[in-house]
């Protein structure tokens, strides 16, 4: 039996273990552009849209960054990314509970696309939201309201939940009036992810299949 009525799940960070193969893309992409890199600065805006993390890091530059940025994706994605273990059988179980899903992720629409085919992951959601699905994104509630829309769930927002890595996710959930649950294996830490508005916080998928699953 499952405790909301339905979910939307955050990808990089959340159920695609694919933080170390963005960092690479992005001091890959700040090498050939001579551009200065710290990986502190670059974990800030993962989970943001590429055209926010292109705008402060290459300012006059954005359409050169978006596009090395996405030849490297395109290089490491395929070697890098795997779901978090114990993701795939959750998702199983979930769907087993007739729970309908969807993921909203700030990737552009090709790269989620291409994620969910590499994880394996497409066929438990009901429809994945790129970037380009809304004209406003995550921390905004747009995405959030569509997908919750995707799933005839639109009256049921306060029984569904938004589950993601990061405060913008949290803050996207909530501001859709979606309860909304932190998990501690992504770039977020517990005290941003409760201060940005988390109704839970989860250390691990175990834990968290235990809040969804009653």
């Amino acid at each position: 039996m499952a405790k909301f009525a339905s979910l939307i799940f955050d990808l990089d960070g959340t159920l695609s273990d694919s933080v170390p193969m963005i960092l690479r893309s992005s001091q890959a992409t700040h090498e050939r552009m001579g551009l200065p890199w710290s990986e502190e600065a670059a974990k800030k805006y993962i989970g943001r849209p590429m055209y926010e993390t292109a705008a402060q890091f290459a300012p006059g530059r954005e359409e050169e960054y978006r596009t090395i940025f996405a030849e490297y994706n395109m290089v490491y994605m395929p070697k890098m990314i795997r779901p978090f273990a114990g993701v795939p059988s959750l998702l199983a179980k979930l769907q087993e509970a007739e729970v309908p899903m969807c993921i909203v992720t700030s990737r552009l629409q090709w790269g989620a696309d291409w994620s969910v085919e590499i994880l394996n992951i497409k066929d438990y959601f009901t429809k994945v939201f790129g970037v380009e699905a809304s004209e406003k994104h995550k921390p905004d509630p747009d995405p959030a309201l569509l997908a919750l829309a995707e799933m005839d769930r639109a009256e049921q927002a306060a029984q569904s939940a938004f589950v993601g890595d990061a405060p913008v996710d949290i803050a996207c959930g909530k501001a859709a009036g979606m309860q909304a649950i932190g998990v501690g294996w992504g770039v977020g830490s517990k005290e941003a992810l409760l201060e940005a508005g988390a109704d839970y916080y989860v250390e691990d998928v175990n834990a968290l299949g235990r809040l969804l699953l009653l």
